[in-house]
């Protein structure tokens, strides 16, 4: 199961939506925080670059959330086809 691509990529998938979400949190408060004290004077200094990086930021995160989440799918589709032909197969040798 860990030579899987998909299983693979749902990690790598998990991990970067993981370290994203953080990097995000921690930049957003640092930016309102900033905005808060520095108010006018803080938008004219590169504000609103941080915002859309912010943007930037969320973007990705849900990007790496869908492909987790497409993985996920695919991987229990797979799981749920081999327990149904397992249940069936085993039905056949109780006979």
């Amino acid at each position: 199961m860990a030579d899987d691509p998909d299983f693979f990529f749902a990690g790598i998938a998990a991990a970067t939506f993981a370290f994203v979400t953080v990097n995000l949190f921690s930049q957003a408060m640092a930016s309102l925080d900033f905005l808060k004290a520095f108010g006018w004077e803080a938008i004219r200094h590169g504000a609103l670059r941080q915002v859309v990086e912010l943007a930037v930021w969320g973007a990705l995160s849900l990007a790496c959330w869908l492909s987790f989440k497409a993985c996920e799918h695919v991987l229990e589709d797979r799981y749920l086809e081999w327990a149904r032909r397992s249940r069936t197969s085993r039905r056949d040798t109780d006979r």
